[in-house]
């Protein structure tokens, strides 16, 4: 459309003069900012237009925006501040410091705007950092006494060895608590660092998100690796009685599988939320092209 008829570009709404890119960034459409990557130098010229109130583009995007798609108050802090940061990235540098009629720069905007969405982000992240913390611990704990109390016993005239040592079980026994110990370990520094954290406005783009993807991923590793090693001490306990494999096998998928279904969706969005392309098209052609 815009390659038929590049008057589109310039064209404005009356009630606030907003052209095509200003209004792209006031609603938060994507695709159709991304159109301003193929304009080569002309997109200087429209990322200098202002509205009827002396916006740029930089201010629309300092605008707070519901970001309904976005899955929890940490996502959509960390998209708008992706839309922030994108619009600051490609902007001409004099247009960071300039005031509309409010006397207000971007950054000024963006604080003010955002300021009850970052406070409700951090106490979201807080709590599910907590939450898994304490799960962590917990999983720390089992999975240390564990070592202590093997399965089959010890015996005291060898030293204190176990009687199933050479067995194949008992090696997955010890494999995968020592795997569930030192995953829940590293989960649990994970969420302190999250919990300690400064919860500025930027930690929320990157620092934040990816901690909380590590955090999840090992707390579901320590998960995972628990209920191995309790299934592989039920088996060489019950060595001779092949009846227990087959309720313990699927007792135990289930417990992992709940977490993956919980927790997957929100560990999927931050992944590509954070990990991705971008939400921009950053290699749009050039679209005035014949």
């Amino acid at each position: 459309m815009i390659k038929n008829n590049s008057e589109l570009m310039w064209s404005t709404r009356t009630s606030s003069s907003s052209t095509l890119f200003l209004l792209a960034v006031e609603f938060r459409q994507e695709k159709v900012f991304s159109l301003i990557y193929g304009l080569d130098d002309m997109k200087h010229v429209l990322l200098a237009d202002k509205d009827a109130y002396g916006n740029g583009v930089l201010h629309m995007a300092g605008y707070l925006f519901d970001f309904s798609d976005a899955v929890g108050a940490a996502l959509q802090m960390q998209r708008a501040l992706q839309w922030f940061k994108e619009v600051e990235r490609i902007s001409p540098e004099k247009e960071k410091d300039i005031v509309n009629t409010e006397e207000q720069t971007p950054s000024e905007i963006f604080t003010k705007e955002h300021e009850s969405l970052r406070k409700e982000a951090e106490k979201w992240i807080k709590d599910t950092a907590k939450s898994c913390s304490l799960v962590a611990a917990l999983i720390v704990t089992v999975t240390f006494a564990a070592v202590f109390t093997v399965p089959g016993g010890t015996d005291e005239e060898a030293k204190g060895k176990p009687f199933h040592q050479k067995d194949g079980q008992f090696v997955t026994f010890i494999v995968s608590d020592m795997i569930s110990c030192f995953a829940s370990c590293t989960s649990v520094l994970i969420f302190l660092g999250i919990l300690t954290s400064r919860y500025s406005f930027d930690d929320f783009l990157v620092s934040l998100p990816a901690k909380m993807i590590a955090g999840l991923s090992t707390l579901f590793v320590s998960i995972a690796a628990m209920l191995i090693a309790f299934s592989s001490a039920l088996f060489t306990v019950f060595d001779n009685s092949k009846w227990i494999v087959p309720p313990t096998i699927l007792l135990a998928c289930f417990p992992a599988l709940l977490f993956v279904r919980l927790q997957y969706p929100l560990l999927k969005e931050m992944i590509l939320s954070t990990y991705s392309n971008g939400i921009f098209d950053r290699k749009m052609k050039c679209v005035l092209d014949s």
